[in-house]
């Protein structure tokens, strides 16, 4: 496809017309442009104001020409166009996208008599993309419904059963159905976070992880969700070291990892869990050359499923790939993972084969800083006599807070709206303000920026929800969590915004 583009904008319109995959010709001015369409093109791309101060001979033999014109306007309602009343000719107004400019060229095109066979070929591949995508789209669809429909079923149906079992006064088996449920959940909310992250809009926030803590918490998890069949073995070799990363999304590349390796087994088997430590020297970096010289962490899992191919493992990175049937998974946890390791500076690599095994190996880098104090149940804490103001909108969070502050000894007071809390800061003192960053009345952003003018010294928590596009820019400063969280991460967060008093 040949077109001929007269307009000041010409780079900017042939980057908008890269998906045609066209020939894009320049022209200075209505003379040349005349001249040019005597040798025959596909179409002309006509901005308005090059017909200004034209003289009206030039301007009747463009009207007269037979070839197509796209004619690149200002929206102005009301205003005659100057090649009105002229065959084959299109109006586009600014401003306009690539998509509706490429869209209103080929709209052109197909009115005029003789379709090329390169233009219905090009329509055929741009419609074959556009299915291609929707199928992509479908299947993601049909994976994380499927996902979320087994994850609620968990929840739903421990809740159940625990509701009857109370009624009936029997409490010896509830942990049992209570573990289960927080199982569920917290898959639910790994899969939430892989979600948000893919469509950037839940920011990673990186700090300093102790891997022992991390990895003991997370066996627990990962014996629960692989199930008795599968047995675990650890073999942790990382000492006492610290990775910088994301600890959600760290917690959540490991536990998909493992979930994955549990579905490649479905009769059974091992899974290996190791971590080790690697010096990356300049020299040695051949099988590794996204990552810099330096200390690295290396967890590796391994399992002895059905393994993969060579093609399958060509794509294994791709977002929405899965090898799983139709509505079993939504093909985003390896790409996730791929994703998490590059943002936090490291590499995953993928060894697999079939009918012998795969091996993850995740490398994140190591840091020296020291890291916060090591996890207490919140009835170990120390009580801190702190008092803090709450402006949440959502009882559960409400009630969540209220069970972490009282275990720590603080004083909580719940105010209904920003006014409401302002209020209270005008009369009271408080050490710490936790809101909402959408809140009834107004926003968490706008009430934090107007308490710290009341109390410099305050510190603030916002609670992030996932319709939120992260924290506002005004108070990225701030300490923020993000729903859904847990007992633990918010306990960990009230210990580093409230250090304990005597």
């Amino acid at each position: 496809m040949h077109i001929l583009i007269c307009s000041d904008e010409f780079p900017q319109l042939v980057t908008l017309l890269a998906p045609l995959g066209a020939t894009c010709q320049p022209c200075e001015s209505l003379a040349d442009t005349l001249a040019a369409l005597a040798e025959g093109v596909d179409a002309l791309l006509l901005a308005e104001q090059a017909l200004d101060g034209q003289c009206q001979a030039l301007r009747t033999r463009l009207v007269q020409s037979s070839v197509p014109i796209l004619l690149l306007g200002a929206a102005s309602p009301g205003r005659l166009s100057p090649l009105a009343g002229r065959r084959r000719t299109l109006v586009v107004e600014r401003p306009f996208t690539s998509r509706s400019l490429c869209s209103s060229l080929l709209t052109l095109l197909d009115r005029t008599p003789a379709k090329s066979a390169e233009l219905r070929s090009r329509e055929e591949e741009l419609a074959l993309q556009q299915s291609q995508r929707m199928d992509a789209v479908e299947s993601v669809i049909d994976g994380v419904a499927h996902d979320f429909n087994n994850m609620l079923t968990g929840v739903i149906g421990a809740l159940d059963i625990m509701k009857r079992h109370v009624l009936s006064g029997r409490f010896d088996d509830l942990p049992r159905f209570i573990e289960a449920a927080s199982i569920s959940a917290d898959r639910a909310a790994a899969l939430t976070q892989r979600l948000l992250t893919f469509s950037h809009r839940q920011p990673l926030v990186a700090q300093p992880n102790e891997m022992g803590p991390l990895l003991a918490s997370l066996e627990g998890l990962i014996r629960r969700s692989i199930g008795e069949r599968i047995e675990l073995r650890g073999d942790y070799r990382h000492a006492s070291v610290r990775v910088l990363a994301d600890t959600r999304q760290l917690e959540s590349a490991i536990l998909n990892l493992a979930i994955n390796a549990r579905d490649a087994m479905p009769e059974g088997g091992q899974i290996g869990l190791h971590t080790s430590l690697v010096d990356l020297l300049a020299e040695n970096r051949a099988a590794l050359p996204d990552l810099q010289p330096g200390r690295y962490l290396l967890i590796a899992l391994s399992d002895t499923g059905r393994g993969m191919n060579d093609a399958t493992l060509e794509r294994v990175f791709d977002p929405f790939f899965t090898t799983k049937s139709i509505g079993q998974g939504s093909g985003l946890g390896l790409s996730m993972v791929h994703g998490f390791a590059r943002q936090s500076g490291g590499q995953v690599t993928i060894h697999s084969e079939p009918a012998i095994g795969t091996t993850v190996r995740l490398y994140l880098p190591i840091v020296d800083e020291p890291g916060g104090a090591a996890w207490q149940e919140p009835g170990e804490a120390p009580r801190a006599q702190s008092r803090i103001l709450l402006v949440v909108s959502d009882s559960s969070v409400c009630l969540l807070v209220g069970e972490v502050a009282g275990k720590r000894g603080d004083e909580l007071v719940n105010a209904a709206d920003p006014h409401a809390a302002l209020d209270l800061l005008g009369r009271e003192a408080f050490d710490l303000l936790i809101a909402d960053v959408s809140l009834p009345g107004g926003s968490g952003a706008q009430l934090a920026a107007a308490a710290l003018v009341q109390r410099p010294a305050l510190s603030v928590l916002l609670v992030v929800a996932p319709a939120d596009v992260g924290p506002p820019a005004s108070v990225a400063p701030l300490r923020h969590i993000a729903k859904p969280f847990s007992l633990r991460e918010l306990s960990q967060t009230l210990d580093d915004l409230l250090p304990a008093r005597g």
